[in-house]
């Protein structure tokens, strides 16, 4: 796959990124449904990045959000399986987004890691391991979609 988002931060260098990995529960969704918002977005983003969702599937709406989404979607355990997923991918050609304690090893890892403070609430371990934290997976997303305001946030 040709890399689908080069970010030329000033200070930092170039990240190439092509894949998106987020977390489901939390983060895309208030326990369960979709935050109102999250659909156009990802459908602009997923014609740049590779889109994955990765989740426990604790209300059990992974197979419909893929659906709906019309993305892929992966179960997983906890978050050392987050971490290997991002490492299968390309860890540095990953951008990752959750919000929970079994996010933080695949944000720590991840070429771009963002925490969001979502209708859950965000884990400190998920904070202190992001790039960056936002109030939304709306804010979140629209950082991606405006690489301009993205650089701004990394520069050293």
């Amino acid at each position: 796959m040709e890399v689908a988002l080069t970010l030329d931060i000033p200070g930092l260098g170039p990240l190439e990124l092509e894949h998106l990995l987020l977390d489901v529960n939390g983060t895309l969704t208030d326990r369960g449904d979709l935050l109102e918002g999250v659909d156009e977005r990802l459908a602009r983003l997923g014609r740049r990045l590779h889109v994955l969702l990765a989740t426990a599937d604790t209300f059990g709406t992974l197979d419909s959000l893929v659906r709906e989404l019309r993305t892929e979607g992966v179960r997983v355990d906890d978050g050392r399986q987050k971490l290997q997923l991002v490492e299968r991918l390309g860890a540095e050609r990953t951008i990752v987004i959750g919000n929970g304690a079994n996010d933080a090893f695949a944000l720590e890892a991840a070429g771009l890691g963002i925490a969001v403070v979502g209708p859950e609430g965000a884990s400190t371990a998920a904070l202190a391991a992001a790039d960056v934290v936002c109030r939304s997976i709306l804010d979140a997303l629209d950082l991606l979609l405006d690489e301009r305001a993205l650089c701004a946030t990394l520069r050293r």
